[in-house]
C-alpha cells in the first residue's frame, strides 16, 4: 500500500470550490433577473442556471474529500490520531470568523432599518452556535445560503467520530449502513411533509424537506468525498491512471443529471419517488468521481479547473458564498433589479458581479486570510 501525494492544496479543487461558489450565485442571479428562459444560437441553455443548488452538493463532496485525509492516513497507518483540538479549532477560525463578521453587519443593518433587532436571545444564540436548523422558531435567516452552515459544521463534528468506526468496522459495513439510513431517513421526512404524519412529535415543517437537506440527510455526500479521498490514498501514484475515466464518469453522470433536474424539476420540492431517497447518493457519488479525477491529476481537470481565474474564485469562494446573496437582496428591495439599464439576466450580471466580487475579496483579504494563517501558525 502506498501513499498519495498530498491533495490539500492541488489547484484543481481550489478551482472546484470556485465553481461551486460560482455555480450558486449564478442561480441566484439568474432567479433575481426572473428565471428567463437562455437561449444561445436556438439552444436552450437555462438548464445550468436553474440547477445553482448542485453548487452546494459539490461543495460537501469537497468537504469530505478534503477534511478526511488526515483521519485516513491514521485509518492506514501513515500517522497518528489528528489532535481534536487542534481540528476543531482550525475549523472554527476558517468558517466561524467571516460567518460572525456577516451576522454583526446584518443585525445592525436590520436594527437601523426597522428600529429592531431582527433575532431574540435564543435566536442569536442559535447563530452563534451554528445550530440554528434545530431552532423551531427561527424563521427566516438573515441570510438565505446560511442553512448549509450548520450541515458543514455538524460534518466537522461528526468526522473524527466516522473516521473512529471506520477504523474499527469494515468499511463497506460502515457504508451500507449511512446509505439505508439515509434512505430511511428520506423516507419518513417524505412522509412527514407529504402526509401531514409527524415523525418523533417534531412538526411537519420542521422535519420535512428542512431536515433532509441537513446533515441528517446529507451525511452520505460527506461519505462520497471521504471514500474518493481514500481510494486516492491507497492507488497513490497508481490513482492517475483512473484520473481521466473518473473525471469523465463524473462529468458525463452531472451532465445527466442537470438535464434531468431542468426538465422534470427539483427532487425534492416534487416529492419525486423514488428518486427523492436516493438523489443526494447519486449527486454525491458523480461529484466524489470529479474530485477524484481532479485530485489525481487529469489533464482535463487541469485545463478545466486548474487557471487563474477559476483558482481566485476558489481562493474567495466562502466569501463569494456568504456575500453574493446579501448584495443580491439589497439590489432586490432597492428595485434596482427593475432599472432599465440593469434589467436582463446579461447587465444584472455586469453591474452586480463585480460589486459581489469586490466585496468578496476584501471580506476575504480583511477577514478570513488572517485567521487562516493563525490557524495554520
Amino acid at each position: 500500500m502506498s501513499s498519495a501525494p498530498n491533495a490539500d492544496h492541488v489547484a484543481t479543487l481550489t478551482g472546484l470550490r470556485g465553481l461551486a461558489a460560482v455555480w450558486v450565485m449564478l442561480l441566484h442571479l439568474w432567479l433575481l433577473a426572473g428565471a428567463p428562459v437562455l437561449q444561445v444560437a436556438g439552444i436552450d441553455v437555462t438548464a445550468p442556471f436553474a440547477t445553482g443548488y448542485l453548487g452546494v452538493d459539490l461543495f460537501f463532496v469537497l468537504s469530505g474529500f478534503l477534511l478526511a485525509r488526515p483521519f485516513l492516513r491514521w485509518i492506514d497507518g501513515f500517522g497518528g490520531f489528528p489532535d481534536l483540538r487542534t481540528y476543531i479549532w482550525r475549523r472554527a477560525l476558517r468558517v466561524l470568523p467571516a460567518f460572525y463578521v456577516q451576522l454583526a453587519i446584518l443585525l445592525v443593518a436590520a436594527r437601523f432599518a426597522d428600529g429592531v433587532w431582527p433575532v431574540d436571545g435564543l435566536q442569536l444564540l442559535a447563530y452563534l452556535s451554528m445550530q440554528f436548523w434545530l431552532h423551531p422558531a427561527m424563521g427566516g435567516l438573515l441570510n438565505g445560503v446560511w442553512w448549509t452552515l450548520p450541515v458543514e459544521w455538524n460534518f466537522y463534528l461528526l468526522l473524527p467520530l466516522l473516521a473512529w468506526v471506520l477504523a474499527r468496522a469494515r468499511a463497506w459495513l460502515v457504508v451500507m449502513a449511512v446509505l439505508l439510513w439515509v434512505a430511511a431517513f428520506r423516507l419518513a421526512a417524505y412522509e412527514s411533509l407529504f402526509s401531514g404524519v409527524l415523525i418523533f412529535g417534531i412538526p411537519t415543517e420542521v422535519y420535512g424537506a428542512g431536515m433532509i437537506n441537513q446533515i441528517v440527510g446529507r451525511i452520505d455526500q460527506f461519505l462520497a468525498g471521504l471514500l474518493a479521498a481514500w481510494a486516492l490514498l491507497r492507488l497513490g501514484a497508481r490513482g492517475v491512471r483512473f484520473a481521466t475515466p473518473a473525471l469523465l464518469l463524473g462529468l458525463l453522470a452531472m451532465f445527466a443529471m442537470v438535464l434531468d433536474l431542468h426538465l422534470n424539476g427539483s427532487v425534492i420540492e416534487r416529492g419525486r419517488v423514488p428518486l427523492l431517497f436516493w438523489h443526494h447518493t447519486l449527486t454525491g457519488a458523480a461529484l466524489a468521481c470529479v474530485v477524484f479525477g481532479a485530485a489525481a491529476g487529469a489533464p482535463l481537470a487541469q485545463r478545466l479547473f486548474g487557471g487563474r481565474v477559476i483558482g481566485f474564485l476558489g481562493a474567495i469562494s466562502y466569501s463569494l458564498y456568504l456575500w453574493h446573496a446579501v448584495v443580491f437582496q439589497v439590489a432586490h428591495d432597492t428595485g434596482f433589479v427593475h432599472w432599465p439599464p440593469a434589467a436582463g439576466l446579461g447587465r444584472l450580471a455586469l453591474w452586480l458581479v463585480p460589486v459581489v466580487l469586490a466585496v468578496s475579496w476584501l471580506s476575504y483579504r480583511v477577514v478570513e486570510r488572517p485567521f487562516v494563517q493563525l490557524a495554520h501558525r
